[in-house]
């Protein structure tokens, strides 16, 4: 129970200081898996935090990682990721964690076009949280899993990071073959893959990376990115697919078999985290994986709309002639206003449906017709505007991104 004379009104709110690290340590490491402060400065650049202080005594912290996020080909926004989540445990149910959710919402509205998260386990209070502050789903994923893997390295070899690290060229291309078409991750570069396997996560849970290549020499035509982490007592690790690329269906199934033969090899289940739309989701059912319920997604909640709009639009001059206005349950707000506009509409939905509009996670004549979205003077010209400007694409999860 909180200590009753720790009231919230006496707990102040604001942004992360480079000199507050110390201070988000202390809150996050006697909750998660600990990192050092040399660890934390490392990559704290790319770091800011909302803190609440009791007086001067750190007592809540939510870290979030500024990344470029990909909604649709060539349409990328600024996110604040949301990571080790925490509030002292005697200053819990008094509201700190929704009060510096809106304290971010605030100081970062100029950054960031939205704040989100990796968020599982629907049923908890977790999840829960992040509803009651405004985040809404924008894709669901599942893990699946191998129980007892098997097949052949064949033309495949297995490396290891610094491999992989001097292969980024080839990795992009191969990476822009299989998901060009998709957003729902942070834009692939061709120094991604090293940084990202040695950031936060793989730090404090100390990962084996193993870069499985097809064939093992020429040419790259498809890859596996595989982390082992450091088994816990009394339990198994298992082989995580952090990553699968190839740059056809066929050329992909050679690594399925390599990965196959690693498991058997290391004696170790497969796991993988899948998604509706990953293209070779029905080719990891094939080779032995078994889906489990959806257990895993990504929220998210709109702090800049107007600039969202401007950033993922894939053409804004369908609503040139357009005051566009925003109703949902919550609040309202212009969207949208060019200097030509001569009709005014309003586009009312739940949260969710105005989140996923703006997120390209929207077949917007779907909505429509199933009553998802109403718009207050709209017609069917409008329907297709609307259409057109925020055309739905779909989304991959690769579980290398996770923070």
């Amino acid at each position: 129970m909180p200590d009753p004379s720790s009231s919230p009104d006496q707990v102040t709110v604001r942004e992360y200081r480079p000199e507050d690290a110390g201070d988000l340590l202390k809150v996050r490491n006697a909750i998660f898996p600990p990192l050092t402060l040399e660890q934390w400065l490392a990559t704290a650049e790319r770091f800011t935090a909302s803190l609440a202080y009791l007086g001067d005594e750190p007592v809540g912290a939510i870290p979030f990682e500024i990344r470029d996020f990909l909604v649709a080909p060539g349409k990328v926004v600024k996110v604040a990721q949301e990571n080790a989540v925490g509030v002292r445990e005697d200053m819990r149910s008094l509201g700190l964690g929704t009060r510096m959710i809106e304290a971010a919402a605030e100081f970062l509205a100029e950054r960031c076009d939205l704040l989100t998260v990796y968020r599982g386990a629907e049923r908890s209070r977790g999840y829960k949280f992040y509803e009651r502050s405004g985040h809404d789903d924008l894709i669901f994923i599942r893990s699946a899993n191998w129980a007892s893997p098997s097949g052949d390295l064949g033309e495949c070899a297995v490396l290891d990071l610094a491999a992989l690290d001097a292969e980024g060229p080839e990795l992009l291309r191969v990476f822009e073959a299989r998901y060009g078409n998709a957003g729902g991750f942070p834009p692939r570069r061709e120094d991604y893959w090293g940084p990202q396997l040695r950031s936060h996560i793989y730090v404090v849970l100390p990962t084996e990376v193993s870069y499985l290549r097809y064939p093992a020499s020429g040419p790259l035509e498809a890859y596996a990115i595989i982390g082992h982490r450091r088994e816990s007592e009394g339990k198994t690790s298992p082989l995580t697919l952090l990553e699968l690329s190839g740059t056809s269906r066929h050329a992909v199934r050679p690594v399925l078999d390599a990965l196959g033969a690693l498991g058997a090899q290391r004696g170790r289940p497969v796991t993988a985290h899948v998604s509706w739309e990953h293209p070779s989701r029905e080719l990891l059912t094939e080779v032995g994986f078994e889906e489990d319920l959806r257990s895993f997604m990504i929220m998210a909640r709109v702090i800049n709309p107007s600039r969202l709009l401007q950033r993922t639009a894939e053409d804004l001059a369908p609503l040139d002639d357009l005051v566009l206005d925003v109703w949902t349950p919550r609040t309202d707000y212009r969207l949208h206003e060019d200097a030509s506009a001569r009709r005014r509409v309003t586009l009312e939905g739940k949260d969710w449906v105005i989140c996923r509009l703006l997120c390209r996670r929207l077949d917007v004549r779907t909505a429509v017709a199933h009553d998802q979205l109403t718009i207050r003077g709209g017609d069917d010209d409008v329907v297709d505007r609307l259409a057109h400007a925020l055309p739905y694409c779909p989304w991959v999860y690769h579980h290398l991104d996770y923070i």
